[in-house]
């Protein structure tokens, strides 16, 4: 089966916007936030979403603009944190792209999010009470991100280490994606 895209998954704060976008730019593909991309179209935040409508109907936004994006032309895609963990998510990403997990220990991922008031899952949580979410919900979430192609700590060296490593481990070939390594 064809594997026309790289998308990057993992928790909230691991850095899949920016790594993403530079390496959509090394590669020169068009780089697609699924999270920017719901805000949008329906012009709300995420959090506003998730107050006004709940989470399971922003899931079910995230799956359309999943089946959506899978039809666009080759392209580098970040998910939200949760969109491989919903609706079989994780397997039509992986049916149509090489997957990148990025993999940030929840400890790093405490310091990154307590300056970002803008997740709605941690939205007036306490540090305490947002450290311990963290880790319930990358110890949830782990089981769907690990069936990515790959797995690389983008917290252990720079973006543009992470963009070589990820380029080197695939390679384009008549429009699709492949895994260099296999």
């Amino acid at each position: 089966m064809s594997k026309k895209h790289i998308i990057l998954t993992g928790m909230p704060g691991s850095g899949k916007t920016t790594l993403g976008t530079s390496l959509a730019q090394s590669l020169h593909l068009p780089f697609v936030d699924t999270d920017a991309l719901i805000v949008a179209r329906m012009q709300k935040s995420i959090v506003e979403i998730f107050a006004e409508q709940g989470e399971a109907n922003f899931r079910q936004i995230e799956r359309q603009i999943l089946e959506e994006i899978i039809g666009y032309d080759r392209s580098v895609i970040s998910t939200g944190g949760g969109m491989p963990c919903f609706a079989n998510n994780m397997n039509l990403m992986n049916s149509n792209a090489f997957t990148v997990y990025l993999d940030v220990p929840p400890d790093s991922l405490l310091h990154v999010l307590m300056l970002d008031n803008s997740r709605p899952l941690l939205h007036g949580k306490t540090p305490d009470e947002m450290k311990s979410y963290i880790h319930n919900l990358l110890y949830i979430r782990k089981i769907y991100y690990e069936k990515a192609d790959f797995r690389i700590n983008p917290y252990t060296q720079t973006v543009e280490q992470c963009v070589d490593i990820i380029a080197d481990r695939i390679e384009i070939v008549e429009g699709d994606v492949h895994n260099a390594f296999v």
